[in-house]
């Protein structure tokens, strides 16, 4: 199976240590791991990267949905699309309802499952199936004034929880996969938008395992 990883910070590998440096074990690389080589892992990842959206202080390069379909399409031919967005959504400049956010992701699937970037020739219609993974719930820090960075995130972790269950919902209404990250790891008390190194390590193994459930109902 060729699975590919659309994703920002959280999948790029920016930890909750601040440090900007990418985390060579992240959570996409243990993926990788545990499923032993049985898989090809592809990833397309940035940090600070909206669903859907330009961000008006950082540039029309963060909108994930400009993007989306011509990296599938590099990234072809592909399997399974492993989709985690949202968090930048939550910032406070970006004015979205959690509603909104739920809506930009069903139609990012939507792009996914029509894409045409499937298994075949260049020419062929199969398009690849897509889990939309819930990014983690934004910390209790993201709700502290003396937070350096609260005047940015002002109103993002009700609009984090929100989301969680709108897509359940949603997914289940639309039939698109869905694996919510909240049952596995938590946002990092150090930095209320970021995971952990353990927690990348946690969640890499969990999706592998998620990975070979979807697997073995196909076969």
């Amino acid at each position: 199976m060729n699975i590919f990883v659309y994703g920002d910070s959280n999948s790029w590998g920016y930890l909750d240590d601040g440090t900007g440096l990418r985390y060579e074990r992240r959570w996409p690389e243990v993926m990788k791991q545990y499923l032993m080589g049985a898989d090809f892992v592809s990833q397309d990842c940035l940090p600070g990267r909206t669903v859907a959206n330009d961000d008006p202080e950082n540039g029309s390069h963060l909108n994930g949905r400009t993007n989306l379909l011509a990296s599938i399409l590099a990234h072809s031919p592909i399997d399974h699309v492993l989709l985690m967005l949202g968090t930048n959504s939550f910032k406070y400049r970006m004015n979205l309802s959690a509603e909104r956010i739920c809506d930009q992701l069903l139609e990012a699937a939507c792009v996914i499952s029509t894409s045409g970037a499937g298994a075949g020739t260049w020419h062929d219609t199969v398009s690849p199936t897509v889990t939309i993974i819930c990014p983690p719930i934004l910390g209790m820090r993201a709700e502290d004034p003396n937070w350096v960075g609260f005047s940015d995130w002002i109103g993002g972790a009700e609009k984090s929880r929100a989301l969680r269950r709108l897509l359940i919902e949603a997914t289940a209404k639309s039939k698109i996969d869905y694996f919510d990250s909240n049952k596995v790891v938590a946002s990092s008390d150090r930095d209320p938008i970021h995971l952990s190194a353990e927690n990348h390590h946690k969640f890499g193994e969990e999706m592998a395992k998620h990975i070979l459930r979807l697997k073995n109902r196909q076969n």
